[in-house]
């Protein structure tokens, strides 16, 4: 193989080198702030495909850097680097880091922007679902409004039976909770009936449950529902642990209360 070739060689690795080194920083990029903001806008075969990928670029680079090395040691034991008349093109490296930075900036909108549509998406679906399903058991609703005036063990087992009953009634559906209101020591308290019931109706017992509301998410809005506020429904997620929140109030002739739906989805929309 005559020098030439070989300077060419060392050249094309080098070119292919920096290119490879550039998607894997990329997808560090990517990595990074799916781990660090717990989020990850790709459905689970796409994400399978991106982490066989990621591992590849890795056993590309070690491939081009072994080839690269050869070439520069034998390029350096046959002939002086100053013969060869081998200089980088003007302005290469700015490219390289524009093309890099451009790149990187466009993947940060990718993964944020997809998550924000993903996510919007969903709870669109989940609340279409649930809006049928509580406008084809109105009779339902309006019986947990009159038993949770009643405040007995029984009507609250009863309550938990038509939670169960609602959140059955489309597969799509996510973790129901009823949140209502009470008073402990002349205080608003909330409390809620979730996905088991505290008590003992064969004993006429039955122990509240309190429902901790986040600040800057869901307790204003509880609050002002609870005092009287006449609200509307209430969409919100978290971004770092996946958590999608759908509150939907009903405001009964005895009683008022909201119906929440909670999941937690670690996989997005993005891809197949």
């Amino acid at each position: 193989m005559n020098l030439e070739t070989k300077a060419q060689i060392s050249r094309s690795t080098l070119t292919l080198l920096m290119a490879v080194i550039s998607l894997f920083l990329l997808g560090g990029l990517v990595c990074v702030l799916c781990a660090g903001f717990n989020i990850n806008p790709f459905k689970e075969t796409t994400t399978s495909f991106l982490i066989a990928a990621f591992v590849g670029v890795i056993g590309i680079v070690m491939v081009l850097v072994l080839l690269n090395v050869a070439t520069g040691i034998s390029l350096i034991a046959e002939a002086r680097i100053a013969e060869l008349k081998i200089e980088p093109r003007a302005g290469l490296l700015q490219k390289w880091a524009i093309a890099f930075f451009a790149t990187a900036i466009i993947l940060v909108g990718i993964i944020f922007g997809g998550t924000y549509v993903s996510k919007d998406r969903y709870l669109a679906v989940v609340q279409a679902n649930a809006d049928e399903v509580l406008k084809e058991n109105e009779s339902l609703l309006a019986e947990m409004s009159r038993l949770l005036a009643s405040g007995k063990p029984a009507d609250f087992k009863r309550i938990y039976e038509i939670r169960d009953f609602l959140v059955s009634r489309r597969s799509g559906l996510p973790q129901l909770t009823m949140v209502y209101s009470g008073k402990f020591t002349d205080k608003l308290a909330l409390y809620e009936v979730g996905s088991y019931f505290s008590g003992d109706v064969e004993k006429n017992t039955y122990t509240p449950r309190y429902f901790s509301c986040t600040r800057n998410l869901d307790c204003d809005y509880l609050n002002r529902f609870f005092t009287g506020e006449k609200v509307e429904v209430l969409r919100k997620y978290t971004i770092r642990d996946s958590q999608f929140l759908i509150y939907i109030p009903y405001t009964g002739k005895e009683a008022r209360f909201i119906l929440m739906f909670d999941s937690r989805n670690s996989y997005g929309k993005i891809g197949s």
